[in-house]
């Protein structure tokens, strides 16, 4: 039997509202794959709200969502295995404060964070690293994560990682309903959500249920794992959405310039975060019909 939309509860807030579930010192899980599908609209709201010394666990390959975090300071500990601007080339707030050591990296490849979160969707207590690994530099430069046991079926050394657990995960999508239950058209965010404790799903469109249910081989994401929802159009700007519109290449461009340093990087923050009050301002100073309407898919 299928559930009524009128006995389900609506899991629908306000970005403001689902950023301040952020608290200082939390271990946040960062969706999108390089700039693809990247909760940036709800990067730049931590920002506006001040939010400090957070662990940072983005997917195998993050861009602007974590790097505008670790320029603004709101980040004490990074796990990663990539973070870079796409095409476009280095992500320099990384780079600055990798090279100057005043971020705390917590280095793995992509395959050994992906299967730490995996470990934690599974609640398992560590997950095998195929054969191999052995040899992958990163397992001796990350000790305290990486570490070899006895396979105990065939006697030879195999390499585990623990489970990595996010306190909250944000993860963006082009479509969601009011409950939670996700349609994502581009990457499949299929293990950062299932390792939070919590998830906030931030969306191009929120559908109705019966448009899920309609469309449901799409759902990717089900309510039930969904704590909080939030309709952001554009909230992946400057990335691309899949389905919605194109990375814009050429904001892009300028952040990785501004970011070279932190004297221009703060002019930047000025300009496009602290400036416009909130996200819909942030669109605005964007140019909605110069530069947003002509990114999009039609």
């Amino acid at each position: 039997m299928v559930t009524s939309e009128k006995t389900r509860r609506s899991k629908v807030v306000s970005l403001q509202e689902a950023a301040s579930l952020i608290k200082d010192g939390m271990a946040l899980g960062m969706g999108g794959g390089h700039s693809r599908e990247a909760p940036c609209a709800f990067a730049r709201e931590l920002i506006r709200r001040g939010v400090k010394d957070l662990t940072l666990i983005p997917t195998n390959s993050s861009a602007y969502q974590t790097d505008i975090l670790l320029g603004a300071g709101c980040v004490k500990t990074l796990y990663m295995s990539y973070v870079g601007l796409d095409y476009i080339g280095a992500a320099p707030n990384f780079r600055r404060l990798a090279e100057s050591g005043k971020l705390d990296i917590i280095e793995f490849d992509e395959m050994g964070l992906l299967r730490g979160l995996k470990a934690a969707a599974a609640g398992v207590g560590f997950f095998p690293l195929p054969d191999g690994m052995r040899a992958v530099d990163v397992v001796r430069t990350n000790p305290d994560f990486y570490k070899e046991i006895d396979n105990p079926f065939t006697g030879k050394k195999v390499v585990v990682v623990p489970p990595i657990v996010p306190d909250i995960a944000v993860v963006h999508v082009a479509k969601c309903d009011a409950y939670g239950n996700a349609r994502e058209l581009g990457i499949v965010e299929d293990i950062l959500h299932r390792a939070a404790k919590k998830v906030i799903v931030t969306t191009e469109e929120i559908v109705s249920l019966e448009d899920t249910q309609a469309h449901y081989k799409e759902v990717t994401i089900f309510g039930r794992f969904v704590d909080a929802v939030v309709e952001v159009p554009y909230g992946g700007h400057p990335g691309p959405c899949s389905g919605c519109y194109q990375l814009d290449e050429e904001h892009l461009r300028e952040y990785q310039k501004a970011a070279r340093d932190e004297a221009s990087f703060k002019k930047y923050l000025d300009e496009y975060v602290y400036g416009p009050k909130n996200h819909e301002e942030y669109l605005e100073k964007i140019g909605i019909a110069r530069k947003l309407l002509k990114l999009k898919y039609y």
